[in-house]
C-alpha cells in the first residue's frame, strides 16, 4: 500500500507543533521546515506587552492508541505538572522505567510569526531550542541586532539537512544584509494577519494530567501532594520529528 502522504503531512505538524485535532485549516497556518534552504523574515510582536515568540515544553505521552499526545509542560509556566513528576519517578524504583522516562521527557518549543518568502504568507514556525538559539545569538551579535526589525531586520535562512534519519540545522542563519521586510502595504497586511501564538500554550487540567501520571507510573500516587522533581534545567534537543517529509 502506497505511503498517504497528506496523513504524513499533518502528522509531522502535530507533532512538531504540540497541537492535535482534526482541524487541518488551523493545522494549514504553520510554516513547514522543507529539506534544505526555507527563507524566512521572522515578525516582531504587535505591540510592547507580548514578546515576538511564545515559548513552552512539551511531553509526548503514549496513549496506548497507537499515537502520543503533546502535553505543555505545566511546570514551564510556574505551575504543578503531574507529567514533571512521572518523569522524575520513573527514573527510580519502584517505577524505574528508562526509556518512558527519555519518551516523556520535556522537550522546548518557540512558536514565531513570520513571513514565508515563497509565498509572502504569515506563517505560524514551530521550532526547537536549537534553531531558536541561532536567532536569538544572531540578535545579540552587534554584525546583527534586532531581525525582527521591520526596517532593519535580516531575513534569515533555516537550512535543514538529513543525516540520515536525523535533521541537522548548523547551516541555518540571519542573511548578512539586512533590508525592509516589504513595502508599507505588505508590512501592514502582515501585522494585521498576525496569529496569536501564545494562546497556542494550552495548559491541562492538573487532576485530569495526575490520572495520566497514575497511568504512567502504573500505579496510584502514594500521596495527595506532587512528588517533589527538585530543579530541572533540561535542554531539548531538535524536533527530531521532522524527518517527515512534507
Amino acid at each position: 500500500m502506497p505511503i498517504d502522504l497528506d496523513m504524513l503531512r499533518q502528522k509531522h505538524i502535530e507533532l512538531s507543533t504540540g497541537l492535535t485535532g482534526e482541524n487541518s485549516d488551523f493545522l494549514n497556518k504553520f510554516f513547514q521546515v522543507k529539506e534544505g534552504t526555507n527563507l524566512i523574515r521572522v515578525l516582531p510582536a504587535k505591540d510592547d506587552d507580548h514578546l515576538f515568540y511564545a515559548e513552552t515544553k512539551i511531553h509526548r505521552v503514549p496513549t496506548g492508541e497507537g499515537r502520543d499526545k503533546n502535553i505543555h509542560c505545566r511546570k514551564m509556566h510556574g505551575e504543578g505538572c503531574p507529567i514533571c513528576d512521572a518523569y522524575f519517578a520513573l527514573w527510580n524504583e519502584p517505577y524505574k522505567n528508562e526509556d518512558l522516562a527519555r519518551k516523556i521527557k520535556p522537550r522546548a518549543r518557540y512558536y514565531l510569526n513570520i513571513v514565508d518568502r515563497a509565498t509572502d504568507e504569515v506563517k505560524i514556525l514551530s521550532i526547537g531550542v536549537i534553531l531558536f538559539k541561532k536567532m536569538i545569538a544572531a540578535m545579540l551579535d552587534e554584525d546583527f541586532g534586532d531581525i525582527t526589525d521591520l526596517e532593519t531586520g535580516n531575513d534569515f535562512k533555516i537550512v535543514k539537512v538529513m543525516e540520515g534519519h536525523w535533521p541537522r540545522y548548523d547551516q541555518s542563519a540571519p542573511r548578512p544584509k539586512s533590508e525592509p521586510t516589504g513595502n508599507p502595504s505588505q508590512v501592514a497586511a502582515w501585522m494585521d494577519s498576525l496569529h496569536d501564538i501564545h494562546s497556542l500554550v494550552k495548559l491541562e487540567d492538573y487532576d485530569e494530567l495526575k490520572k495520566v501520571q497514575m497511568d504512567l507510573m502504573g500505579s496510584t500516587t502514594k500521596s495527595s501532594e506532587p512528588a517533589k522533581t527538585g530543579d530541572e534545567n533540561t535542554t531539548s534537543t531538535d524536533d527530531y520529528l521532522d524527518q517527515l517529509k512534507s
